[in-house]
């Protein structure tokens, strides 16, 4: 996971406390961060674009600045970092403010659920229609009385690049704007441009220096651009964000303007989320302005409009409320907590007893046995997803070094199931071949599953009810799409590439307890410029050998080669020899073999030809 360094004295500051190094390592620890120690670092100003560039002591530097590359920087000091590994499922604690808020909770310095005032700013966002199909969706806010020295403007920055990377998965579901608000005029708007259709200075220019360029031209020279454009090249207009006066703030999820640079001088920021996901840029919001609010910001709010008609006032900081009940807790913990309250009022949440025999209403003060509890869960939080969630914060504010081991009442011997057993050997006879074991998502989207390969959506499949996004909406039913899919992101190394993976896949099954019956499959891909129906064969005879099969393989029917070419594809049936494995007995259906049709791959966005199988080790294992 990456890493963070946050200056030891601001978080000691913003915790309000001051604490040993053990102390505080020990706390961070608790929380469930994994601390790597403390370091000393030192910034460099750069003079051409005046952004800080910070080097560890055991790193080497080139001179140069991270963010412009220019060579004119000069030493401003150095200062001690604590060194966190960050947590992933807990973007609130990626900057000082964030961390020191949970600090002072689990603490006791401070408890329950922070509150975040906000006042209207009178200002809009109008979304302009165009938008539906690349990043629909946008939230923003306005942050006042910062005081932006070098400690908040790096704050803010990795900030921005922190959430960047946790939930927006890379700005692909959540890409941040940050603005100075007194270089704009509002209102905003947010459109569709075409590649041409406007021009700007993007931050710190252009390789050829502070020159005015298009959408596409940032796209293919500017290195943000170039690093991200496989997010915005697939459509035919770009987003872009501007203020009254025409002025452009950024072109999501790209770049913002020069003009609109935030510096120290700055004092007021305008901030926005785009992204396709609702959720997501809703979160991330909140984390930032609840970050900013703790280190002394007013926040603001603004109106989003939408074409047709909706508004949203965003940033909502409003609790979200769940009700569990603390017994559930006590027997997943494996713990008697005595003030479960006061446990998660250190995790900052907002409590209530709720009992049924309680004539109070609520029932404030009631005996909680056969109480429940109110939870208002701070709007910061992105990953309560489930009553679990909050349990496992009931261990962490409990503590676990306060849990009693205890041994299991029933001591048994575990051994291998057959179908891991025979998934074992067949990775190890795949590595041996040269092949690199891959790991893709068992969630995928019925247009990369089933549209990209030129399929039918199949009916009936196995559907998410709640899916978290729009990439994940199904469980897959095959290898073959996660396959494509890591050769897609892996064009530019060396080939030829060879890659397996063995894994799960699921099919819809009403005879099962849980009307899913998981199958375990193989998929090997050959890419490369001489990859062809040979290769793929070649290496399945090997596998078939180390497994005792005999293989028979049949011509595909042509309606039934996708995503295959016709005539290179076939269907591989499989028997046991003397020395046949698992519980095959007679021939099966074991798989399909061939070369991936072209119009395939170029949805894929692959250059090179690929051949490729997939079986159902589950017939055999």
């Amino acid at each position: 996971m990456p890493v963070i360094s946050i200056a030891t004295a601001t978080l000691t500051r913003l915790i309000g406390k001051s604490l040993g190094r053990d102390e505080l390592v020990a706390a961070l620890e608790q929380l469930g961060n994994n601390v790597e120690g403390t370091a000393s670092v030192t910034a460099f100003r750069c003079e051409t674009c005046g952004q800080l560039t910070e080097v560890l002591e055991q790193e080497s530097f080139n001179g140069a600045c991270e963010w412009c590359g220019s060579k004119t920087v000069v030493d401003v000091g150095s200062s001690e970092v604590i060194r966190i590994s960050l947590l992933p499922v807990r973007p609130d604690m990626f900057d000082a403010a964030g961390l020191a808020r949970a600090l002072r909770g689990y603490l006791g310095i401070e408890t329950g659920l922070p509150v975040y005032r906000m006042e209207p700013s009178g200002f809009k966002v109008n979304v302009r229609s165009g938008l539906e199909s690349i990043r629909p969706f946008i939230v923003a806010g306005v942050v006042r009385g910062l005081s932006m020295d070098d400690e908040t403007v790096k704050t803010v920055m990795k900030m921005q690049e922190n959430l960047h990377w946790a939930l927006g998965r890379n700005r692909r579901r959540a890409s941040i704007g940050v603005y100075d608000l007194d270089t704009v005029e509002p209102d905003f708007e947010y459109s569709a441009v075409a590649p041409d259709g406007v021009k700007f200075i993007p931050l710190f220019g252009m390789p050829e220096g502070m020159a005015e360029a298009t959408p596409k031209e940032i796209l293919e020279k500017h290195p943000k651009g170039t690093g991200y454009k496989h997010l915005l090249q697939s459509f035919a207009r770009y987003p872009l964000l501007c203020d009254a006066d025409g002025k452009v703030l950024s072109m999501p999820p790209i770049i913002n303007s020069e003009e609109t640079k935030v510096t120290p001088k700055t004092r007021n920021l305008f901030v926005d989320v785009t992204g396709p996901d609702k959720n997501a840029i809703t979160k991330t919001l909140a984390v930032i302005a609840a970050g900013l609010a703790d280190l002394g910001a007013k926040i603001e709010t603004v109106q989003v409009v939408y074409p047709d008609g909706a508004k949203e006032t965003t940033p909502d900081l409003s609790p979200q409320t769940m009700t569990i009940d603390p017994k559930a807790a006590e027997r997943v913990v494996g713990a008697e907590i005595p003030d479960m309250v006061k446990v998660l009022e250190r995790m900052r949440y907002g409590t209530e007893w709720k009992s049924t025999d309680s004539t109070d209403g609520l029932g404030r003060g009631a005996d909680r046995e056969g109480g429940r509890l109110v939870l208002r869960i701070p709007a910061y939080r992105a990953d309560i997803m489930h009553e679990y969630d909050v349990f496992e914060d009931v261990a962490i504010g409990y503590g676990y070094h306060n849990i009693t081991p205890k041994l299991v009442p029933s001591m048994t011997v575990g051994s291998h199931q057959p179908i891991e057993e025979l998934s074992t050997t067949v990775r190890r006879v795949m590595t041996g071949l040269g092949f690199l074991e891959i790991m893709t998502p068992a969630l995928t989207s019925e247009k990369e599953h089933f549209e990209l390969l030129g399929l039918a959506v199949r009916e009936p499949r196995v559907r998410l009810e709640n899916p978290i996004s729009v990439e994940q909406t199904m469980a897959r039913e095959q290898l073959i799409t996660g396959l494509l899919s890591t050769l897609r992101v892996n064009t530019t190394r060396e080939m030829p590439q060879q890659i397996f993976e063995a894994g799960d896949c699921f099919e819809p099954a009403a005879e099962m307890e849980t009307g899913v019956r998981t199958r375990r499959r193989l998929g090997v891909a050959i890419a490369g410029p001489r990859a062809g129906f040979a290769d793929a064969k070649q290496a399945l005879d090997t596998l078939a050998r180390e497994l005792g099969l005999s293989l028979r393989l049949t011509v595909m029917a042509k309606d039934k080669s996708a995503p295959f070419i016709d005539g290179r594809c076939g269907v591989i049936f499989a028997s046991p020899v003397q020395s046949g494995i698992g519980n095959l007995k007679s021939e099966i259906q074991w798989g399909v073999l061939g070369e991936v049709h072209p119009s395939v791959l170029e949805s894929f966005g692959i250059t090179q030809p690929t051949a490729l199988f997939e079986i159902d080790l589950s017939l055999i294992g």
